[in-house]
């Protein structure tokens, strides 16, 4: 059996050469009639005797017999017109590698940067915020001090006073009021005697024993200067008691104390607010608040030492200590606590997602910078792949057209760069391959 193709048509057909009377035989095409002659293929001289199978020798066809009409056989594989539909699987094509470089190239650099200058500015936003709020903290401890340290200072020049020293009540009296009537936020000045008490006071209420005071047990161990929170127990708000030495020569013979309220420090501090969330507060040394935005909390001595803050400042020693922690609304909080130099805590705190409130919106910016820049560069890849794909994609059919047998196929790409090259090498090689084909029909 024999294999031969039409030369118009590409029609192919299996001859039983065997039957062929002669060397040559003509078959006409059913396709498109053309005739087509058949040369029986001669054996190779000194054929090696292995290739020799032994096989009785076939019978002649008779003279008159015309050639085996040809028989039609499906074209194989590779050969024929092309077909209908070919299908294309690509793994992983031009757009997809397109698109990963220009998003590398593009989106990394810019990855980085945000980062790493995110990352610092961050940090250098958080330190700078903790920065003034322990800033913040010291100016308002310095004014508590301060206010202490005046109203101490003038206990200490009216003790000294030559009414004061002679412990008679008589003496004091009058000075006391005077005092109170000066300064109104003393409500109650007096003068207690060595043995604890009361000797004078401004407001001529009966006398009574202030033995039991601590204020009065460190003067009289050898202290300057003492202090006492306490509530009023007539406005029943929270109040300082400051306390001096009386001397007489080097001999402390009693001790001058004044009752004060602490509404103007109280207000400044219960006034302050940074923002919407930063506020501060005052609690004395056993941690019952002193000053604090919500009245209620002052006039009801709530005590604050299990709040984070306040209870982080005291496991570090009553020292100046910042903290981060969750407020009780639950979300993250950053404080910082300080004490005066009466044992007093002040604490300013703020909620972080409002000392972050600005990096947060350039964040967000940033973010939809990013998101926008990857649409576009999805987009431009997108267009750039097709540049490329579409061109290479009608080279790729021209050549498989051309392959299997169809030489007239138009290659209709038109570019002036490498592609439009690569078009016209296919172009040249396709007339090439027409040239051949009028060629070898010619000979036959």
């Amino acid at each position: 059996m024999m294999d031969i193709a039409c030369d118009a048509c590409g029609k192919r057909y299996r001859i039983d050469d065997t039957k062929m009377k002669a060397d040559t035989a003509k078959v006409k095409c059913k396709a498109c009639g053309r005739v087509i002659q058949v040369t029986r293929p001669q054996a190779a001289k000194d054929e090696p005797a292995e290739f020799d199978l032994g096989l009785p020798p076939l019978p002649e066809a008779p003279a008159e017999a015309p050639a085996a009409p040809a028989q039609e056989e499906p074209p194989e594989e590779g050969f024929g017109p092309p077909p209908a539909a070919v299908e294309r699987k690509v793994r992983f094509g031009l757009f997809g590698k397109t698109l990963i470089v220009m998003l590398l190239v593009s989106l990394l650099p810019f990855g980085l940067f945000w980062f790493l200058t995110f990352r610092q500015m961050d940090d250098h936003i958080r330190s700078d915020s903790e920065a003034l709020m322990a800033q913040t903290a010291k100016g308002m401890v310095d004014q508590i001090d301060a206010w202490v340290n005046s109203n101490g200072a003038l206990l200490r020049m009216a003790a000294a006073l030559p009414e004061i020293a002679a412990m008679n009540r008589e003496q004091q009296e009058p000075v006391l009021k005077a005092i109170h009537q000066a300064y109104p936020f003393m409500y109650l000045v007096f003068t207690v005697d060595a043995a604890g008490m009361n000797v004078a006071r401004n407001d001529n209420q009966p006398l009574v024993s202030y033995a039991d005071r601590h204020y009065f047990k460190e003067i009289m161990a050898g202290r300057a200067l003492s202090w006492q929170s306490v509530v009023g127990r007539t406005s029943k708000v929270p109040a300082l008691v400051l306390a001096v030495p009386i001397r007489q020569g080097n001999r402390v013979v009693g001790v001058m104390a004044a009752a004060m309220t602490v509404d103007d420090v109280s207000k400044t501090i219960a006034t302050w607010k940074k923002g919407a969330t930063g506020f501060a507060f005052l609690v004395d040394e056993q941690g019952y608040v002193v000053a604090h935005p919500q009245k209620k909390f002052a006039e009801a001595r709530e005590n604050l030492n299990a709040t984070p803050l306040i209870s982080a400042f005291r496991s570090k020693g009553w020292t100046s200590n910042t903290a981060a922690f969750i407020g009780e609304n639950g979300r993250p909080v950053i404080g910082h606590a300080r004490s005066t130099s009466t044992g007093w805590v002040l604490a300013v705190q703020q909620e972080e997602s409002e000392i972050l409130a600005t990096m947060t919106m350039i964040e967000r910016f940033v973010l939809a910078l990013l998101a926008a820049t990857v649409l576009l560069v999805v987009a431009v890849a997108w267009f750039s792949a097709r540049s490329l794909v579409t061109p290479i994609m009608k080279l790729t059919d021209a050549a498989e057209r051309m392959s299997l047998g169809d030489l007239n196929v138009k290659v209709a790409v038109e570019s002036r760069d490498e592609i439009g090259l690569l078009a016209q090498a296919i172009g040249r090689m396709q007339t090439s391959l027409q040239i051949a084909m009028r060629r070898l029909r010619r000979q036959r």
